[in-house]
């Protein structure tokens, strides 16, 4: 099932659930998106390589804007 499929399944399912549903799915959705992230020194690490590779090479990045542009241009 593609994530579009699941989408319309879960909008059925919300729209016909009664108040212990909804509270299973919101406490369910808030356990799965908690946002305290933590990076291990090492990924710290290979994210400012990243950015330091990014950093020398300018000519390789793009503006948001241009970012924008590209991923447009892609999708026409």
């Amino acid at each position: 099932m593609v994530i579009t499929d699941k989408k319309l399944v879960l909008k059925e399912i919300i729209e016909n659930a009664d108040e212990k549903l909804m509270s299973l799915m919101i406490a369910l959705a808030n356990e799965y998106n908690d946002n305290d992230q933590e990076y291990s020194k090492e990924e710290i690490e290979e994210f400012d390589k990243i950015k330091d590779e990014m950093l020398a090479h300018p000519e390789t990045t793009f503006t948001v804007q241009e970012a924008h542009e590209q991923i447009r241009n892609k999708k026409r």
